[in-house]
């Protein structure tokens, strides 16, 4: 989730609240303000959203097929295990929906279109933005004609992928919901007021305090822009297991990545992933503290073998990263001759990337106007995370967006990687992490590698190394496998 829509959001959230006044409402959080025996004006309608009979029609029919009662999932086979070769695309970046980029077919129609390329690059997975009206604030889940195109194109998108040999991961957004003409009027599905958390902060206003509430607090972190979602609420539970359900048998997903896990509870994934059997998962644990990430990531799995357990973003290998390129003190990157991130203790269930949506500066013109040192030092941190352990995620925008010249020194680090057999948990080695210099060896499967970052020009491996890459700042060499 990104903190300047979460931002923008919880500033207009106030005003919205003092607008209220009167006004002709139906739904079922409307019936229980209704029935209720305190004199409570209904709040006047925020936005004005119609409800489309298609989003009606395929919620009723997403019940039908795939409620609990009657719809049994698949086993699980996962391919985020130890010694997957796996590398990610995320799909999408801030300024590519349609309040900024107006794309004949939507964004959907962009991913189609390069459905080819991205396969032929040697990506194995493509992430793509929440699919439901409204993305990271969802309203309708089942209203897909939103600000990255129209369902059909999506739907298009998706089988493009898999025409390529590439899975898709859908992005969920499930620790928070609006409503559809105001803050808890939820439409496809029907939800009423008390699926919300007792602490929620919309109980505070007088238009919303005299409704049924949640008898549980939020069980972790709350977003202000949005209502948070009770995960204990066995309404919430089943709904949430179909509409994945639906995303995954009826529009073709593959797997999902989580928004904003810190808000509920980890044994909620473990419930989610079991119910829909995707083939991976990824989680938006954002914190720096790795010890936080791996306890998030070992209680999506009761199981001892933690087989099913979901991967994590590593933020903390990220920061560390993106610290030693910008300040060339890659002592940053070494504990103990080990990756200072998640990759260093649970490389198989990892995620590493460089910059995501989340984290790349707000700035619509900054893709364009970003500058040689920033693009260089990014360019680093690739060569850095595709050739170590862990499922590495390059961002759209440096990928397609910075010219063919950058473009293609990420596709050959992608192309070294797996010539190398380098996979999720190929072992590895700091040889030397010190100011100016950081060298590793990683040993692949067919080749072992040796990468060295930083301004040091002098160093290299030695006699017996071919070297595969290079540019401002790092270098990559490889020698079969012993």
């Amino acid at each position: 989730m990104g903190i300047l829509k979460r931002t923008l959001l919880t500033l207009l959230l106030p005003a919205i609240f003092a607008a209220s006044s009167p006004a002709a409402e139906t739904g079922s959080a409307a019936a229980q303000l209704d029935a209720s025996a305190a004199p409570v004006a209904t709040p006047k309608v925020p936005y004005a959203v119609k409800t489309p009979q298609a989003a009606s029609a395929d919620w009723k029919d997403a019940v039908r097929r795939y409620s609990s009662k009657t719809f049994t999932p698949p086993p699980q086979r996962r391919i985020d295990v130890p010694g997957s070769e796996l590398v990610m695309l995320q799909g999408f970046h801030w300024y590519a929906d349609d309040y900024w980029y107006h794309p004949p077919r939507g964004w959907w129609g962009e991913l189609a279109q390069k459905a080819p390329e991205i396969g032929a690059a040697g990506f194995d997975l493509v992430w793509f933005p929440p699919v439901s009206v409204g993305s990271y604030y969802p309203r309708d889940w089942y209203e897909l004609d939103s600000q990255w195109g129209k369902k059909e194109v999506l739907v298009e998108a998706v089988k493009a992928m898999h025409k390529s040999g590439l899975k898709v991961l859908a992005d969920i957004v499930l620790n928070h919901r609006n409503g559809s003409t105001n803050w808890l009027d939820f439409k496809n599905p029907d939800w009423p007021s008390n699926v919300i958390s007792n602490d929620d902060e919309v109980w505070a206003q007088p238009p919303y305090a005299a409704l049924p509430r949640s008898l549980y607090n939020d069980e972790g972190q709350g977003d202000f822009g949005c209502r948070d979602l009770d995960h204990r609420n066995p309404q919430v539970q089943e709904d949430t297991r179909v509409f994945m359900r639906w995303l995954k048998h009826t529009i073709g997903f593959d797997g999902w990545r989580y928004d904003m896990v810190k808000g509920y509870a980890a044994s909620h994934i473990e419930d989610y992933n079991s119910a829909s059997s995707p083939v991976f998962t990824v989680g938006e644990y954002y914190d720096t503290d790795r010890q936080q990430i791996t306890n998030w990531i070992d209680g999506t799995d009761s199981a001892g073998a933690k087989t099913n357990a979901s991967t994590a973003f590593d933020f903390t290998q990220r920061y560390a990263l993106v610290g030693a390129v910008e300040s060339e003190r890659y002592e940053l990157l070494n504990d103990n001759g080990r990756p200072t991130g998640v990759i260093g203790w649970w490389p198989a269930k990892a995620v590493t990337f460089v910059e995501s949506h989340d984290t790349s500066p707000r700035d619509p013109n900054f893709i364009q106007i970003a500058s040689a040192e920033y693009k260089a030092q990014r360019l680093v941190g690739y060569a850095y995370i595709l050739t170590h352990p862990g499922v590495p995620c390059v961002f759209w925008p440096h990928f397609f967006s910075w010219g063919p010249a950058y473009h293609d020194a990420i596709a050959r680090l992608i192309a070294v990687r797996k010539s190398a057999g380098v996979t999720s948990t190929s072992p590895m080695q700091v040889l030397t992490a010190t100011n100016g210099l950081y060298a590793a060896t990683i040993a692949g499967k067919n080749k072992q590698l040796v990468v060295k970052l930083g301004k040091n020009w002098g160093w290299n491996p030695g006699d017996g190394w071919t070297l595969e890459t290079s540019g401002e700042r790092y270098a990559v060499w490889s020698r079969p496998a012993k």
